[in-house]
């Protein structure tokens, strides 16, 4: 399985269990409250744990990462509407606010739940000092901002740790410039922002060197390896290299045009020239501009389609 399949299927999976869990919870909470003849808040409970049943379910079923939030959104709306309405009817349904941090900060990218948790924040302090004693409200509100500081700080760990691992897994382990899946997620969002901040774009290829394909593996792989790092040392700041699945590399260049591309073409082929690898003192390049009815396969076809018929 490769990589970037086998991390989406770990984190799919971490969203079912923890899914779950909190149905599970959910379920148990139905049941006390059923057992104290609170019917209400028990069927609100178990329709809750059914709706994360059937969305884990639905993603088991999917077998990859959803592409729309509306589950997420309309899950998260439901608790938010509930809670804060439901305080106003009964103050037993303040214990349903500490679920509403944990579960944002879980569904939704850090960004976004620290607007969700804040503003929903702000509300609940308005609404808890306004209701209840002193009491109630001291209870209430330091519960709150434990769980809350809890969920902060899981999101800031959970942050860093798919960072990290998208990383891992977007890079190639043999030459350290990132793989053919993250040219794709890259070159769309930045053909989205040429497209919106009218700016150009090139993408200039470099061919692995054809010599290089009658070697033994071991020797292939640590030429590659050595090209690959010195593509790396002639990048521009804003630049990035990737290697494609047919060993052939693309540099994404964006705010450039084709002088920019030749420029690093000649930089590229000067620096190559104090190699030891005489194949790779005239190496094959191609580069080609962004036009706007490209889409990232096109685009992609393209500049290496034209480097091998150069």
């Amino acid at each position: 399985m490769p990589k970037v399949q086998f991390h989406n299927l770990v984190m799919l999976q971490v969203k079912v269990i923890y899914c779950l869990l909190t149905a599970l919870g959910l379920s148990i909470i139905a049941a006390l409250d059923l057992l104290e003849d609170k019917k209400e808040f028990a069927i609100i409970a178990a329709s809750f744990s059914l709706m994360l049943v059937l969305y884990a379910g639905y993603l088991l079923m999917r077998r990859k990462k959803r592409s729309s939030p509306y589950p997420e959104w309309s899950l998260v709306v439901l608790l938010l509407i509930f809670t804060l309405f439901g305080m106003q009817q009964s103050s037993e349904v303040a214990h349903w606010v500490y679920l509403v941090p944990v579960y944002t900060y879980f569904l939704f990218p850090f960004r976004m739940a620290n607007y969700i948790s804040l503003a929903y924040s702000a509300a609940l302090v308005f609404l808890v000092l306004d209701k209840f004693d002193s009491y109630i409200r001291l209870q209430v509100l330091f519960t709150y901002a434990g769980c809350y500081a809890f969920s902060v700080m899981y999101a800031l760990i959970n942050e860093r740790t798919n960072h990290a691992l998208t990383e891992i897994v977007n890079t190639d382990p043999l030459t350290q410039v990132y793989n053919e899946h993250q040219l794709y997620l890259d070159l769309n969002k930045e053909m989205t922002r040429a497209d919106r901040q009218r700016t150009t774009l090139v993408l200039l290829a470099v061919a692995t060197p054809t010599e290089w394909h009658s070697l033994k593996e071991e020797d292939y792989e640590q030429r590659l390896g050595y090209l690959g790092r010195k593509l790396r040392q002639c990048l521009r700041k804003y630049d990035a290299c990737y290697r494609l699945n047919t060993d052939d590399f693309v540099i994404l260049m964006p705010n450039s045009d084709e002088e920019d591309a030749l420029v690093l073409s000649e930089q590229l082929q000067a620096f190559l020239q104090e190699s030891r690898q005489s194949e790779l003192h005239e190496l094959d390049v191609n580069a080609e501009m962004y036009l706007p009815d490209d889409d990232a396969q096109s685009l992609i076809s393209r500049v290496t389609g034209g480097l091998h018929a150069a």
